[in-house]
């Protein structure tokens, strides 16, 4: 080969690598660039995969209240220290008051567009899943026995539709009804416990009643806000009958919950109610509990705090009267599922992100998870026997109660597995009831109106 030849040999060798050693620096570069866009207008930093981390991944989680942090505290402390322990995985939270995401939530089914993971009330869960915008959880469910053994069956079998597994819980929904211990002394009425029975229930109400005293803060403004009496509903054979209700065999309007609604209208006529019922809401019977001019509320685990800054040790929890002429287990309480996450199904689509909405699961049921939620006074989902650093008395009085014996929960709140619309007509009936415009004939008849 001629001295030419080579040197012409050597420059399109030189040429090639430099062209290699530019088009390396160039895909470096447009790879920094692409991962600083994609961490553009957020907060959060997606840090590099190491060796035994998968690469970067983002998940989108849909919350229900406008300002996560402090509305939803304990889940914002959740997904915090869920970042924490997977710095790979960045989280985008979309937040909307609660009619606003459900809202949203639908139009994102419809345009394919909803979050990896999200919460949603539980009739419209349901009608997504029947839709086929979610994903089965059955098969995550049986590869982590560990974890989801530690959630309690009706907990899991309320976000089950015949044996698709839809959602699993968000956090438990516990009621029942506060009562002010210092009352029950002053007027040397006692306590009650669980077992209480309701004739037991109208001799306290006979003395509070005496003294001027209402017995049981309600506020029939705010018609939703039921939920002791919702659990008699399950004293009086609920869901043993809501099937056939639903199936048009058999009625709202039937003996046994005559029974019940009778119960709820003598408590009426011994004054157990107080006498501006009609016109007060939820908030203002909470505030006449607090002020010590009622001697119980009806509420749930959400009031803890404002019951122990109000009451401290005089803070009590009851689940509510047994009934003599009861139908069934009369020893229910009430912690059951009050609304599923879900996932999309479209995470099946990409592998990495369906990895990583599992991997925010099981941090979301662990025990980790648990201790944050008793930090921040929320029963956690799973069984968990750990202890709240916080001082609350109130709190306190409900775990006590959840640790009793032989008492069970149904799979659900009884008015969370029917229609809105029949939801809103069982308000309206108790509250009927208790104010005095409706006998109790005629408030279960509003019901069977609804259910035609």
């Amino acid at each position: 080969m001629s001295m030419i030849k080579k040197f012409g040999v050597l420059v399109l060798i030189l040429a090639m690598l430099v062209s290699i050693v530019a088009g390396c620096s160039s895909a470096s570069t447009t790879t920094a660039a692409s991962a600083s866009e994609s961490s553009a207008g957020t907060n959060e930093t997606t840090v590099a995969p190491t060796e035994t981390e998968p690469g970067p991944v983002t998940i989108d989680i849909g919350m229900h209240v406008a300002n996560p942090e402090e509305q939803e505290s304990t889940t914002w402390q959740i997904i915090q220290a869920f970042k924490a322990k997977y710095p790979y995985i960045t989280v985008n939270l979309i937040a909307a008051d609660t009619d606003t995401h459900v809202q949203n939530m639908k139009m994102a089914a419809q345009a394919g567009s909803l979050p990896d993971v999200f919460w949603m009330l539980p009739a419209t869960a349901k009608e997504m899943a029947s839709a086929g915008y979610l994903l089965d959880l059955k098969d995550y469910m049986a590869q982590n026995t560990d974890q989801m053994t530690k959630l309690a069956d009706n907990m899991k079998e309320a976000s089950n539709l015949d044996g698709f597994q839809f959602g699993l819980p968000y956090q438990p929904l516990i009621t029942g009804l506060w009562y002010n211990k210092a009352l029950f002394k002053q007027y040397n009425v006692e306590e009650p416990v669980a077992g209480t029975t309701f004739s037991q229930l109208l001799d306290m109400v006979k003395v509070f009643n005496d003294n001027g005293i209402p017995t049981i803060a309600q506020g029939a403004k705010s018609p939703f806000s039921v939920w002791a009496f919702l659990i008699g509903y399950a004293r009086y054979g609920y869901f043993d009958k809501i099937d056939a209700i639903q199936a048009g065999t058999e009625k709202w309007n039937n003996p046994d919950f005559i029974k019940y609604y009778e119960k709820i209208a003598q408590l009426r006529d011994a004054g157990a109610f107080p006498k501006n019922i009609a016109i007060t809401d939820y908030f203002e019977s909470v505030q006449s509990f607090l002020d010590g001019k009622v001697a119980m509320l009806d509420a749930g685990i959400w009031a803890a705090g404002d019951v122990s800054n109000a009451l401290g040790e005089d803070a009590g929890f009851w689940w509510g009267p047994v009934f003599e002429d009861g139908i069934g287990n009369q020893k229910v309480r009430m912690k059951v599922s009050s609304a599923p996450w879900v996932v999309s199904k479209d995470v099946e689509k990409d592998p990495a992100v369906q990895a990583a909405v599992f991997k925010f699961l099981d941090f979301y049921y662990s025990d980790e998870a648990a201790q944050i939620s008793l930090d921040t006074l929320v029963v956690p989902s799973i069984d968990f026997n750990g202890k709240s650093s916080q001082n609350s008395p109130a709190f306190n009085a409900v775990l006590e109660q959840l640790a009793l014996p032989d008492w069970v929960s149904p799979v659900a709140q009884p008015d969370l597995v029917i229609p809105e619309a029949q939801q809103n007509a069982m308000y309206d009936s108790i509250y009927g009831v208790m104010v005095g415009t409706y006998t109790p004939e005629k408030a279960l008849d509003v019901i069977d109106a609804k259910t035609k």
